[in-house]
């Protein structure tokens, strides 16, 4: 009789927790078919649409950037005598195969009033040979079509704005009259500049954004609506672009293909899953405790309460662990394991965190802070900077010295920008190989420009000799300033490009320069010296 007993215990323990899991698992099912899922799969769309919103913004980025030059160069007086033809040496001193590689220019042309091509300069596509001319005719036939279009939107009147043009390549065009530097009088022709939407520009922007795009050509009109598909572990999503086409309507459509596991895995999902399974786990450990009160001794209940609750009396804790038997090798085994689960975590969160290397915080921690501070000047209407700061030739540094001593400059400038952070208040990330980032909340302009020069002045005072810079005989850096001006219609990614912009600036202006990006751009302010875009 006495043999049977604990058979039957352990068969009616099992069957009781048996059939608890399978109702556990059935009420999972349900739940996941009814509620989970359904919020997953909105969830996902709703981040392709956000990641498509930020590379229409980085495309609409670029448009404004171009259609910016080209309004600098319209509003000048040099180009307004040129086209008049009062300035032969014009095209002389500011056209260049150099100029169009650095700018990513493909063609300008120059028109007259009367809508007739004046001056044509560009890069040929198929050559890669920078060509001018006053007709597309002959070596510049292949301007041709790019020309006609252009005629045609200024007979619409469409020449001042950006716009797609496309054969059988897209190119991005911006045009504008062209005027006296004053805007005075009336306009003395127009100017058109194209960029090659190429796969050199396509890599641009895949670096810029951090995604995967392709560029499809559509015959028809641009659809308002965005295009899915899913494939497995991928989604390819496509939003369409308007294109300017006389004669037949067309549109541009601007792919990107993401990973949908990182979709299933954030936090929303881990939310919902581990709400509902901490739920159904706490019901069945009710069960269980209840059950192991009525079959179990009472040194295995107290094991139970101190390896699922962490809260059991120190007392016990001692008891637990100091016995010789099973329950006491299990109890210390136990006790060991969360030590070191808690010492793996908090190393954990410390590498997630922060560059191994310098041991600021890495872009991770601040793009969380970005998104923080954003909230907070959104709430309280304040302000914030957001500086982007570049070692100046780091590769050449390294290229001289060595990886190792590039390191240990790495190392030294970031331990001096980390103590003018303490002192200053604000927080400094590295966030790319030479590249690093703070965020300055409630700074004025110019108070973010001064911090600017005091991290420029900082790392002069390093004297880390530079031997191979143009710049200085030791390491330099250059920085760019871009101050929220409107939480309510920026986002986050957009100051950083602002930023990124400024940064340019300072590194086309000669570098080891602080920049404070402002619209438009030809007003940036450039430290130690001003310098026009």
């Amino acid at each position: 009789m006495h043999l049977h007993i604990p058979r039957s215990l352990r068969f009616r323990f099992f069957a009781a927790l048996g059939g608890l899991l399978i109702c556990a698992i059935v009420a999972l099912a349900a739940i996941s078919a009814l509620v989970i899922f359904p919020v997953l799969q909105a969830e996902e769309r709703g981040a392709v649409k956000r990641e498509l919103d930020r590379v229409e913004r980085s495309f609409q980025l670029e448009q404004q950037q171009l259609l910016a030059q080209v309004r600098d160069w319209a509003h000048w007086d040099d180009t307004y005598q040129f086209v008049q033809g009062d300035y032969p040496r014009y095209k002389d001193v500011n056209f260049s195969q150099e100029m169009f590689e650095d700018m990513r220019y493909q063609l300008m042309a120059f028109f007259n009033k009367a809508g007739e091509v004046y001056f044509l300069a560009g890069i040929n596509p198929t050559t890669g040979n920078y060509q001018t001319c006053t007709t597309p005719n002959d070596e510049c036939a292949w301007m041709e079509s790019w020309v006609n279009r252009m005629q045609a939107a200024i007979e619409e009147d469409k020449a001042d704005q950006s716009a797609i043009y496309a054969d059988q390549e897209p190119v991005m065009v911006s045009s504008t009259p062209i005027l006296r530097t004053d805007r005075s009088g009336s306009p003395a022709g127009w100017l058109f500049k194209t960029r090659n939407l190429d796969d050199e520009w396509l890599s641009f922007m895949e670096e810029y954004t951090g995604l995967p795009i392709n560029l499809s050509l559509i015959q028809g009109a641009a659809s308002s609506s965005d295009a899915f598909s899913f494939s497995g572990n991928t989604v390819h999503a496509e939003r369409y672009l308007p294109i300017y086409s006389p004669l037949t309507p067309a549109s541009l459509g601007i792919g990107i293909e993401l990973n949908r596991t990182s979709y299933l895995t954030n936090l929303t999902t881990f939310r919902y899953v581990l709400l509902w399974t901490a739920v159904l786990m706490v019901l069945v450990i009710a069960v269980v405790l209840l059950l192991l009160e009525k079959i179990v001794l009472k040194p295995l209940r107290l094991l139970t309460q101190f390896t699922q609750q962490l809260d059991i009396h120190e007392t016990d804790v001692h008891k637990l662990t100091r016995r010789n038997d099973e329950i006491g090798l299990l109890s210390r085994a136990f006790q060991e394991h969360l030590t070191c689960q808690q010492q793996l975590n908090e190393e954990l969160l410390t590498l997630s965190t922060h560059d191994a290397l310098t041991g600021l915080p890495n872009r991770r921690l601040f793009d969380q802070r970005l998104e923080t501070a954003f909230n907070e000047a959104d709430a309280t209407s304040g302000s914030l900077a957001v500086m982007m700061l570049d070692i100046d030739h780091f590769k050449l540094y390294n290229d001289h010295y060595g990886h190792p001593e590039g390191d240990v400059c790495l190392q030294r400038i970031a331990d001096a920008m980390h103590s003018l952070a303490q002192t200053r208040d604000f927080f400094i990330a590295r966030t790319g190989g030479e590249e690093f980032c703070a965020l300055l909340p409630h700074t004025s302009p110019d108070k973010a420009r001064d911090i600017g020069e005091q991290l420029s002045a900082a790392i002069d005072d390093l004297q880390i000799p530079h031997s191979t810079s143009p710049v200085k005989p030791f390491v330099t850096i250059s920085a760019g300033i871009a101050m929220l001006q409107d939480a309510k219609s920026q986002s986050p990614s957009a100051v950083v490009s602002c930023a990124d912009q400024a940064l340019y600036l300072a590194k086309e202006a000669g570098r080891h320069q602080v920049v404070l990006f402002r619209q438009p751009l030809a007003s940036t302010e450039i430290s130690p010296h001003n310098t026009s875009p």
